[in-house]
C-alpha cells in the first residue's frame, strides 16, 4: 500500500490534465486537452505519453501541438455530443472513462436556454467491496463529490469529527479491497505457488475472515502491508516470495495495483463553455465560474460515486427573433401612420 500511495503522490503534479469542452448552439462541439507528456513516448507518438490519456498522439482524428517541449495541446471538433463522448480520451488503468452527454434547448422567443449535462460512468464496479459497506450512501457521495451537503449546519469542530470518521471509513474500504485483490491474484495463479500452506479452496475461504481483520486494523495506510498479514496468518513467506520471484504473479499484482495508482492520479480541470453565458450551475458542487466558463474538478475518486454529473444552463440571445419583432413593430407603426394619413386625406377631399 505504501508503494501505491508514494507513486500516486509523486505523480500528482505531472499527471494534471486540462480539458476544455465547448458546446455550440447547433449541437456541434469541441474538446481541447492539455497534458504533460512523457518525452520519450512523445518522440515516438506512443500511446503511453500519459498514464491517464487514451492514445491521442497516434490517432489521426485528433490534432495536436507540442508546447514547451513536453506539454501537449490536442483538439478535435465533433458533429454531435455522442461522437464527442465516444471519443473521451481519459482512462483509468487502461480502461476508457465513459460518459453520456445531452443538450436541451428551451425556446423563449428572445432567448433560448441551453441545458448541458455530462454524466460519467462510475468506476466503483472495479472494486469487489463497495464503499457503502463502510459508510452510508449520502456520506459516501459527500466524501467523493461534496454532494449532498450532509454537513450543512455543522460547526467547524463538528465537521472535523465527521470528516475524520469518513476518512477512516474510506481508508478501510481501500485496505479491504487491496487485500481482496491480492488474494484473487494469488488464487488465479495458485498452482504456481511452491509450498503453499493450504489448498486454494481453503485460501479463498479465509478471505472474509482476513478482510474482517483488516477492518479492525489501524488506517495507517503508509504502513499497511497485506502481504505481511498473509504471512502472519498462514505462518509462511510462501506468498510473499512468489510475489517477488514469480514473474506471472508479480506482473499480475503490479497490473492490479495500477488501478489504484491510476484512480488516485486522474486529476482533470474540466472547463465548460456554452452558447451565450452560463447563468446556472447544477449538480456541480465545487464548480467555479470565471472568464466565461465553468471550471470543475474531475478526478478518479469522484468517479467512484454511483453517478457523477456536470450540468450547467446558459442563455443565448435569438437575434433573429429580436430583428423579426423589431420589423413587426415598425410595420405596425408604419401601418398606423399610413391609415392615419389616408384618413386625413379622405377628410380633406370631402365636399363642403
Amino acid at each position: 500500500m505504501a508503494t501505491i500511495l508514494l507513486i500516486a503522490l509523486t505523480a500528482c503534479d505531472s499527471e494534471h490534465i486540462d480539458m476544455n469542452t465547448i458546446i455550440n448552439a447547433d449541437g456541434t462541439c469541441r474538446r481541447e486537452i492539455r497534458f504533460k507528456a512523457d518525452s520519450a513516448a512523445l518522440a515516438n507518438n506512443s500511446t503511453d505519453a500519459h498514464s491517464n490519456i487514451l492514445g491521442i498522439l497516434n490517432d489521426d482524428s485528433w490534432s495536436y501541438e507540442v508546447q514547451d517541449t513536453v506539454w501537449v495541446k490536442a483538439y478535435r471538433d465533433f458533429s454531435s455530443l455522442d461522437e464527442m463522448t465516444e471519443a473521451l480520451p481519459l482512462q483509468v488503468a487502461g480502461h476508457q472513462v465513459k460518459s453520456k452527454a445531452k443538450l436541451e434547448k428551451r425556446f423563449r422567443w428572445f432567448y433560448t436556454d441551453y441545458i448541458f449535462t455530462e454524466t460519467f460512468e462510475s468506476i466503483a464496479p472495479t472494486f469487489d467491496i463497495p464503499l457503502t459497506n463502510y459508510m452510508d450512501k449520502d456520506m459516501a457521495d459527500y466524501w467523493l463529490t461534496g454532494n449532498p451537503d450532509v454537513l450543512k449546519g455543522y460547526s467547524g469542530l463538528e465537521m472535523k469529527d465527521y470528516l475524520d470518521k469518513m476518512e477512516d471509513a474510506f481508508l478501510h474500504f481501500v485496505n479491504a479491497n487491496i487485500l481482496n485483490d491480492l488474494m484473487d491474484v494469488l488464487a488465479d495463479h495458485y498452482a504456481e505457488i511452491p509450498n503453499a500452506p493450504v489448498s486454494k479452496e481453503e485460501f479463498l475461504a479465509s478471505k472474509p475472515q482476513l478482510i474482517e481483520q483488516v477492518d479492525q486494523l489501524s488506517t495507517d495506510v503508509m504502513n499497511y502491508e497485506p502481504e505481511k498479514l498473509l504471512a502472519e496468518t498462514f505462518g509462511t513467506e510462501a506468498y510473499n516470495q512468489v510475489l517477488k520471484d514469480g514473474i506471472p504473479i508479480s506482473e499480475a499484482w503490479e497490473q492490479r495495483q495500477e488501478v489504484y495508482v491510476s484512480m488516485l492520479t486522474l486529476d482533470v480541470d474540466y472547463q465548460l463553455m456554452m452558447p451565450g453565458g452560463i447563468i446556472e450551475l447544477r449538480e456541480c458542487v465545487g464548480g467555479v465560474f470565471r472568464d466565461g466558463s465553468l471550471h470543475y474538478r474531475l478526478s478518479g475518486l469522484r468517479l467512484l460515486a454511483p453517478q457523477y454529473s456536470i450540468q450547467a444552463t446558459s442563455c443565448g440571445k435569438n437575434n433573429w427573433a429580436l430583428n423579426l419583432s423589431l420589423a413587426i413593430i415598425l410595420l405596425a407603426i408604419g401601418s398606423v401612420i399610413f391609415l392615419l394619413l389616408k384618413a386625413i386625406r379622405s377628410k380633406k377631399t370631402l365636399p363642403g
